[in-house]
């Protein structure tokens, strides 16, 4: 049962998000929206941005760990984009509320922690500093590109643009298992 009320709640913040920016939104938006009291709301978020920072989570989760890097950052970029499609007058409300520091962010903590283990286990390096560079500048990119797709309403190609995200962040993969070589 919880996870139905989680997802209700989700989906009624979405729907808060298509009408207005995030700012704007208020629990007592959500809850009526959803047909809930606020202390359920409470149970299962502290605020309106823990919903949000749920989303981001159930996005990065879905990062599929046994690709090679490149695939694995295309496709994530593809089910985002999907969900972009789904809500997209959210998708630019919180787009333009956040911007990219905000999603950054947001999608940090799982982002972060995934794409390392995964440069880690490609690259066999273990250098951390390096692995942990190569980790931030790929989060910075792919975000940017994710919220410039949003800004730019739809007139970007996503399919393309995935394809270049697995490209450049192989690339990413290649050139930290060089710089351990030189090292």
């Amino acid at each position: 049962m919880p996870s139905f009320t989680k997802k209700a709640i989700i989906d009624a913040f979405m729907h808060q998000a298509s009408k207005k920016p995030l700012e704007k939104i208020t629990v007592r938006d959500v809850v009526d929206d959803c047909g809930i009291n606020r202390n359920t709301f409470y149970y299962h978020f502290q605020d309106i941005f823990a919903v949000l920072e749920e989303i981001c989570l159930s996005g990065t989760a879905k990062m599929k760990t046994t690709l090679p890097l490149g695939d694995m950052l295309s496709d994530l970029f593809l089910v985002l984009i999907g969900y972009a499609a789904r809500y997209p007058k959210a998708m630019a409300h919180i787009a333009a509320s956040i911007g990219q520091s905000g999603a950054e962010r947001y999608f940090a903590k799982g982002f972060d922690s995934t794409v390392f283990a995964v440069l880690e286990r490609e690259t066999g390096s273990a250098d951390v500093s390096e692995l942990r560079t190569a980790t931030v500048f790929l989060r910075h990119a792919f975000i940017g590109l994710f919220v410039d797709w949003i800004n730019a309403g739809g007139k970007i190609d996503g399919e393309k643009l995935a394809a270049r995200i697995a490209l450049m962040s192989q690339g990413v993969c290649d050139a930290v298992s060089k710089i351990k070589h030189f090292t």
